[in-house]
């Protein structure tokens, strides 16, 4: 019985691992999905653990594993979705595009990300735009979907 219960919060913390994996592109990584990955990680590796040693621990550990486990796999989805921006990456491409008039065509490979120490949500979307001869670069909040240009970037 209980190797079903390790079961389910290995496959559940798995299919939350595998969903904020393919959830980070979507939003350029932000809010950073290694900070929700590492919980549940831990999850699934003590889950595998106490599985395969069913009778090494104390009854009120593994009790409190299990609860502490379940608090984890409902909290880390209710926060992350919580922090999730207003705005996707595409979204926010698109929306520049309708505003400024620029052809989707126009838009740069560049980096994706801009952090931006002036506002309280640090961590923008950037976007490189080919207009003429000249390269405009704009900065996206994804939290308000305000944005504006920027011609100084701080190098990584």
């Amino acid at each position: 019985m209980k190797s079903v219960v390790y079961f389910i919060l290995v496959l559940v913390a798995a299919i939350e691992v595998i969903t904020l994996c393919i959830n980070r592109p979507a939003f350029a990584n932000i809010p950073s999905v290694e900070l929700y990955i590492l919980p549940l990680l831990i999850v699934i590796v003590v889950s595998i653990l106490l599985s395969r040693r069913p009778n090494r621990i104390m009854r009120v550990a593994k009790q409190g594993f299990i609860t502490v486990s379940i608090v984890v796999l409902v909290f880390v989805p209710v926060i992350y979705t919580k922090n999730l921006p207003l705005y996707s990456y595409k979204e926010a491409k698109q929306m520049i595009a309708q505003r400024e008039q620029l052809l989707l065509t126009q838009f740069l490979e560049s980096e994706k990300v801009y952090e931006n120490d002036r506002l309280p949500t640090k961590r923008q979307y950037l976007f490189k735009i080919s207009r003429g001869e000249m390269a405009l670069e704009y900065s996206f909040d994804p939290y308000t979907g305000g944005f504006e240009l920027i011609t100084n970037i701080k190098p990584e």
